[in-house]
């Protein structure tokens, strides 16, 4: 534990070592950017979460937090590694946003008004006035995203109703849960809703989500300079990440399992079922393996359908898809709510989000979000896109409620102890 909490603080402090900051911006050097002088990370150290202990494999040999991902290139000193801690599966778990924010009264980094609060207008000059103004990120792990109603969309916004005063047509407000930077190499699409294009390609993709992200969430001034991209983009692409043992079945590599990031870097990113713990199908029935294993076929036979990218979990084809999470239903006082109407047929309907529709403009696609890498889960919680379930328990019922899924209490058990070792 006291690894992760190095690690974390770590990455949470990621200032801008070196940069030479000033009123015009940081200076960058476009051949070298200046190192962060920070050791790196060996391959396959793992970092322990309250379901065992999650790693990262770097097809570099090692996982450089020297690189450009944890140097700060903007007006805030954030860095890509502010947002996306290796502690958490590379993204944010509520244990580590409230660490950082207890050791530095909530002035890490991490907390700023452009998307850490709950509205950029918030007052933040007392630690109590902080505490309130983060306490989306605080309680749900979720980030703040501004987008507007597209000028082409088959809808418009009829009502807003935001518990933080702040949200319009011109920029709703959105709160999202930081998608993990690892296992990147499957993700057929970039951001929850798809909306960084960059090229045609994965790479292109993600160099234009470095330099929103930069500009964005970091406030630079400039945008990045190529080779810093390029860095950036080399180093997350080489990384992948996996769950290496849970506390009821021990080593997910032994006895033939192939659990862990190392084989899922040699996974070609294909359609077809999660196989992973297969070797563990003699086990005696009474064992942690085999509930495992049929957990195992439990997804594959109920879940499998969206979650088709073999081993990984994903989508194999950029699809979005609608699970009723944003739903008013599911609405809680401390998000959003927006009523919305269809301006060819007049029909409403309210979401706190709605998702894939702000790209696209199109009615059909409210409410819909992208399929996420579902390995390393147990190191990330909370889950889906706005942290509404706290637990992978919590998942269950969602699809259980909300879907219509049924397990009997042996299945649910069964399915529990297979994602704990994702």
């Amino acid at each position: 534990m006291k690894k992760t909490i190095f690690i974390s603080q770590l990455v949470a402090l990621a200032l801008p070592l070196g940069l030479g900051l000033g009123a015009g911006g940081c200076t960058l050097d476009e051949d070298e950017p200046p190192a962060t002088g920070e050791a790196p990370l060996d391959n396959n150290q793992p970092f322990a979460n309250e379901l065992g202990a999650a790693a990262t494999f770097s097809t570099a040999g090692e996982v450089d937090l020297g690189d450009a991902f944890a140097r700060s290139f903007g007006e805030n000193q954030r860095s890509c590694a502010s947002c996306h801690d290796p502690a958490a599966g590379w993204s944010l778990s509520l244990e580590l946003i409230r660490e950082r924010f207890d050791s530095s009264d909530g002035t890490a980094p991490l907390f700023r008004l452009i998307d850490g609060a709950n509205a950029p207008t918030a007052a933040v000059a007392s630690i109590d006035e902080r505490r309130e103004a983060y306490s989306m990120l605080l309680s749900r792990g979720v980030i703040r995203i501004g987008l507007p109603i597209p000028e082409d969309a088959e809808f418009e916004l009829v009502a807003a109703d935001d518990p933080y005063g702040y949200a319009s047509a011109s920029e709703l407000s959105l709160f999202r849960r930081p998608l993990p930077a690892t296992n990147l190499a499957f993700v057929p699409a970039v951001m929850w809703d798809g909306r960084v294009r960059g090229g045609a390609t994965l790479e292109d993709d993600l160099a234009a989500q470095a330099d929103d992200a930069t500009m964005g969430h970091a406030e630079a001034i400039t945008p990045l300079p190529a080779r810093v991209r390029s860095a950036i983009v080399d180093f997350e692409s080489r990384l992948f990440s996996a769950q290496t043992e849970t506390t009821s079945a021990g080593a997910l590599d032994a006895a033939g399992g192939r659990g862990g990031p190392e084989p899922l870097a040699e996974q070609s990113a294909v359609s077809g079922r999660f196989d992973i713990f297969d070797a563990w199908s003699e086990e005696p029935e009474d064992s942690p393996r085999a509930a495992v294993v049929r957990g195992q076929a439990i997804f594959n036979l109920q879940c499998g359908g969206c979650h088709n990218l073999q081993n990984v979990g994903t989508s194999l084809a950029p699809l979005f898809f609608d699970i009723w999470v944003s739903a008013p239903e599911r609405r809680t006082p401390d998000m959003p709510l927006y009523t919305l109407r269809n301006l060819q047929t007049g029909e409403l309907r309210q979401t706190t989000d709605p998702g894939r529709a702000l790209v696209t403009g199109a009615w059909a696609d409210v409410g819909r979000f992208k399929t996420p890498t579902l390995r390393a889960l147990a190191a990330r919680a909370p889950y889906f896109h706005n942290g509404a379930a706290a637990t992978l328990d919590e998942v269950l019922e969602h699809y259980e409620d909300a879907l219509d899924f049924v397990f009997s209490e042996q299945e649910r058990r069964d399915l529990l102890r297979f994602l704990e070792a994702l």
